[in-house]
């Protein structure tokens, strides 16, 4: 009690400290911005306990309050306030909240996505997955559904989390067969798939029919809306749910986050936090042809970044590049599970496409191999090199593809 008590006074004396032309600068997000919400981090002795309990008109605005993976919080402050926590001592950085949202664009939608089957080789795949287990470029048409995709069964996932950090996750969807559940659920959301992008990332990654890793557990991860975009705070939310998920669970784990927006050091802080725990963290490296560098989570260096390609192994013309991509995958109409119905399909493309082609990967290469550095899967994941088209000097030509190729 008595150390507490000395915490709460030395917060009271801190927050009240400070002249103005002492008062932090608050980080500007480039991107839009979360009018009056911002995250605030603290220095790495910082008692955020302390803190709230020193100022109830503090604890009471704060939305995000308990996350661990970084010690910071966030939430909606008055003038007032936010000033208190400019002159603080405890604060190491305020950063404005901002919008972050999917990479893709929806390319088709109908209702044949019930055909499921498991075997040895798939002969009702589609190009994507061909491409992982073919030693060449796909010859034929992206909107085809009779490819073959070639995989072993001893390791598809099993006794492996993937969290898909993004709209939400049809659980009902045959695709699934009862391997997805909901885990985070950012403020202000609701559990459910309202848009469809979740969905089919999810789909994409751990799918029965549509999937890569056929036999992994899917966790929903919702950070975004039905329009497809979210907070940084919810988004950090997540990325905090995953490592604490994760650690609880002991089970071997990577998260796949097909989202983006402007340069962020919180988010970048999260995901650098899992990956220093010794979490794989997939990333979306973004469609607005310039380099992802700029750009976060993609930015991370710890991150798994993910290029898209074409059918014709060329570099998708939307893909961000950059020295920060690690790795190349498909991303051109990309079908997998949709949200309006347990057997509904959507095909997309985008680098949010890519990204769960990767994790997929990731999620067999963990099956096989248990837990593993995420530095260790980057450099030791099955690839090959030199083949893509149209990859800009300086960037990475590696094709991620699967352990079985013919």
């Amino acid at each position: 009690m008595q150390f507490l008590l000395a915490n709460v006074l030395a917060a009271l004396v801190l927050i009240a400290s400070g002249a103005p032309n002492k008062l932090l600068t608050v980080q500007k997000y480039a991107g839009t911005k979360v009018v009056g919400s911002y995250i605030v981090h603290l220095k790495a002795d910082a008692d955020k306990d302390a803190l709230f309990a020193a100022d109830p008109v503090l604890a009471e605005s704060v939305t995000h309050p308990d996350w661990t993976i970084i010690n910071a919080f966030a939430g909606r402050f008055s003038t007032e306030t936010l000033n208190k926590l400019r002159a603080s001592d405890l604060v190491d950085s305020i950063l404005e909240d901002g919008v972050v949202s999917i990479n893709d664009k929806l390319e088709h939608i109908s209702d044949d996505g019930g055909s499921v089957s498991i075997e040895a080789t798939q002969t009702d795949a589609p190009w994507g997955l061909h491409r992982l287990s073919s030693t060449s470029a796909v010859n034929g048409d992206q909107t085809l559904l009779n490819y073959t995709y070639t995989y072993s069964d001893s390791y598809q996932g099993q006794g492996v989390d993937v969290y898909i950090v993004d709209t939400g996750i049809n659980l009902a969807h045959v695709d699934f067969g009862g391997r997805a559940k909901n885990g985070y659920v950012g403020t202000g959301l609701n559990s459910t798939d309202d848009n469809g992008h979740g969905s089919n990332v999810a789909s994409v990654a751990g799918g029965t029919r549509w999937g890569v890793a056929k036999q992994v557990s899917l966790i929903s991860v919702k950070v975004l809306d039905s329009s497809g975009s979210g907070t940084l705070a919810n988004v950090v939310g997540g990325f905090n749910y995953v490592g604490t998920a994760a650690a609880a669970s002991g089970r071997p784990s990577l998260a796949s986050a097909s989202l983006g927006g402007s340069a962020s050091t919180s988010i970048d802080s999260a995901v650098t936090a899992l990956t220093s725990a010794g979490i794989p963290v997939v990333v979306a490296a973004g469609n607005s042809n310039v380099d992802a560098g700029t750009t976060s989570p993609a930015r991370v260096t710890s991150a798994f970044t993910v290029g898209a390609i074409d059918i014709t192994d060329t570099k998708a013309s939307f893909s961000n590049y950059g020295s920060v991509v690690d790795i190349w995958a498909p991303g051109v109409y990309i079908p997998g599970a949709y949200y309006t119905s347990t057997t509904a399909l959507a095909a997309y493309s985008g680098t949010s496409q890519a990204t769960p082609h990767i994790s997929g990967l990731v999620a067999i290469y963990l099956s096989e191999f248990g837990k593993t550095a995420p530095n260790t899967i980057i450099a030791n994941l099955w690839s090959r090199t030199g083949i893509l088209k149209s990859i800009p000097s300086g960037t990475v030509n590696r094709l991620g593809v699967g352990p079985v190729t013919v």
